[in-house]
């Protein structure tokens, strides 16, 4: 079981230090993140018999926080003042783009100027991009808002990734990702034999490195182990939006444009052209439910070179234009 390397948790392996965790909630945010990240640490204490870890659960106003699935939580405190070596951890909804308060944007920057790591899981990788705290390095968005992060943050390398780390700041895409990450800092921490011990209390028989993608590959859902015919899959969805045609596909990946299309009729079920279109049209959904951005510029990002030609698609595939998926009147 390997563990890539983070620099978020900076105590040096075999320190009697006990590391403190600043768990910050924002309305919205996944009760299954912040379990993922409280039973990570909760585990690792107990795996050691003593306590390496500690934790405060906070809220900006020091209120009780819902969460996206309706429970509701109750915080220990208001935001807390944070020294060298603490890691703040924000919390946040991925259903959302409204900026941070000062309040928090301030409170986060005075963190990081203290010398306290900077973790964002979930939305709350985008309250960290939002306060530009992330800036210079890539950001880790959940595969179902990559979209809509990149072009809200068109100065961001936003990736489809379990997490990433940059500078002081890490961002997670959330979930099962968060289990992830957690036990890479447990690692970092204590040691690849603590985190496996850890692994093992959670049920967690398989880690995660951070550039790993966050879903499953399509070619187990196919059905294949069919090399190349991943590898086409893969270039599709990291390229969509360029100007990309089923032959540069298959010379990219070592077919013939024939070779391609009976691969993609065999396990897919559609033509290569049929694939882009239809990964083109599932991400300007995305970005028309997600964002205010213009329909031609919706278009344009995802592809498309005609406004007309997009709409006359997406009403085929979705059957309703455009307008009316943005609720425009």
């Amino acid at each position: 079981m390997g563990y890539p390397e983070i620099n978020i948790c900076a105590a040096p392996t075999g320190t009697e230090e006990v590391h403190r965790f600043v768990f910050v909630l924002c309305p919205g945010f996944s009760s299954l993140d912040l379990g993922a990240g409280l039973d990570s640490l909760e585990a690792a204490n107990d795996v050691l018999s003593k306590t390496v870890f500690e934790w405060e659960i906070a809220s900006e106003a020091g209120d009780q926080v819902r969460a996206s699935s309706g429970l509701t939580v109750a915080v220990e405190r208001t935001l807390p003042p944070t020294r060298k070596g603490d890691c703040v951890v924000v919390f946040g909804p991925t259903t959302t783009t409204e900026p941070p308060s000062k309040r928090l944007i301030a409170w986060l920057r005075e963190a990081k100027r203290f010398g306290a790591a900077l973790c964002g899981v979930g939305g709350g990788a985008i309250i960290l991009a939002q306060a530009k705290l992330t800036s210079g390095h890539p950001v880790s968005a959940h595969w179902s808002i990559q979209s809509a992060v990149a072009e809200a943050f068109l100065d961001l390398d936003v990736r489809c990734s379990v997490f990433e780390q940059g500078g002081n700041a890490t961002t997670s895409a959330g979930g099962a990702a968060t289990l992830d990450l957690f036990l890479a800092m447990i690692a970092q921490r204590l040691g690849t034999q603590t985190a496996a011990r850890v692994a093992d209390q959670l049920l967690c028989s398989t880690v995660r490195s951070g550039t790993d993608r966050q879903t499953r590959s399509d070619l187990c859902r196919l059905g294949t182990r069919h090399e190349r015919l991943g590898k086409a899959i893969l270039h599709m969805e990291e390229k969509f939006g360029s100007d990309l045609s089923p032959s540069q596909v298959a010379a990219i990946v070592g077919l013939s444009t024939r070779q391609l299309e009976r691969l993609f009729l065999r396990y897919v079920g559609s033509s290569p052209k049929v694939y882009i279109t239809t990964l083109r049209l599932e991400r300007a959904r995305h970005l028309l439910q997600q964002t205010n951005l213009r329909v031609i510029d919706v278009a344009m990002a995802c592809g498309f070179t005609s406004a007309s030609h997009f709409s006359k698609l997406y009403r085929k595939h979705w059957g309703i234009s455009p307008n009316v998926e943005r609720g425009a009147p």
